[in-house]
């Protein structure tokens, strides 16, 4: 059966294409579910952004999606958090007019600015509890993993965005969430659009694999024991 996910951010969600990695990783499990995803992005779009931006209104009414992922600007609950929580609840409010479920992509710290993870992970945790929205905690998976293995690099060069593992690591967080199960033992090289977007070790794949399925579920255990 096809699953519909339509993803609204801006570059944290669509470089290195992490949803087309993450299509290909539901491609490869064979699982009998057709993942359909589209993204509607833009530059340094944020939540008021898309919620401003008829084409992006359009785009959620446009189809019956089963998921529609929200990300903000990562500078945006830190900096403009009403704004962050007013344009959630507005966008989710249409999410859910077309039947839709929402599911708010916590983006990651800055490379040098480590401890603003914690202020992301309890704002988007907030938010997703009030709105009964599904909690991607990608950045509490970037935290995680970090911590474990020190030699690790996530983030691009400019030290905001992710590198192609950073994203791999993203997906993998999303193949957890949306198909409730384990992306470990899927492919560690990639190839979209013609080209090899990722080439990881086994063992390093499989350590991301791992980590996302693990810190998903400690996540989620958290917010049901709340």
């Amino acid at each position: 059966m096809p699953l519909n996910v339509l993803f609204i951010g801006n570059s944290h969600t669509y470089l290195h294409y992490m949803p087309q990695m993450l299509g290909e990783l539901a491609h490869a499990a064979n699982s009998g579910f057709k993942l359909n995803i589209d993204q509607i992005t833009g530059e340094g779009a944020g939540l008021q952004w898309h919620w401003n931006n008829e084409p992006s209104r359009e785009k959620i009414r446009s189809k019956r999606w089963d998921y529609v992922v929200l990300q903000d600007r990562s500078g945006g609950p830190l900096e403009e958090l009403e704004s962050f929580r007013t344009h959630a609840r507005r966008l989710d409010e249409e999410i859910k007019r077309q039947g839709a479920k929402t599911v708010l992509f916590m983006t990651w710290a800055n490379k040098s600015r480590p401890r603003t993870q914690k202020i992301l992970a309890d704002v988007y945790g907030q938010i997703a509890t009030e709105l009964g929205a599904v909690l991607a905690p990608v950045g509490l998976v970037w935290e995680k993993a970090l911590a474990l293995d020190v030699e690790l690099n996530l983030h691009h060069i400019d030290d905001r965005h992710a590198n192609p593992s950073g994203a791999y690591l993203a997906a993998c967080v999303f193949y957890t969430i949306l198909f409730n199960t384990s992306p470990e033992g899927l492919p560690a090289t990639l190839q979209i659009e013609g080209k090899f977007r990722l080439d990881l070790a086994e063992d390093r794949a499989g350590f991301l694999q791992k980590t996302a399925y693990e810190t998903v579920l400690n996540a989620e255990q958290m917010t049901s024991d709340e």
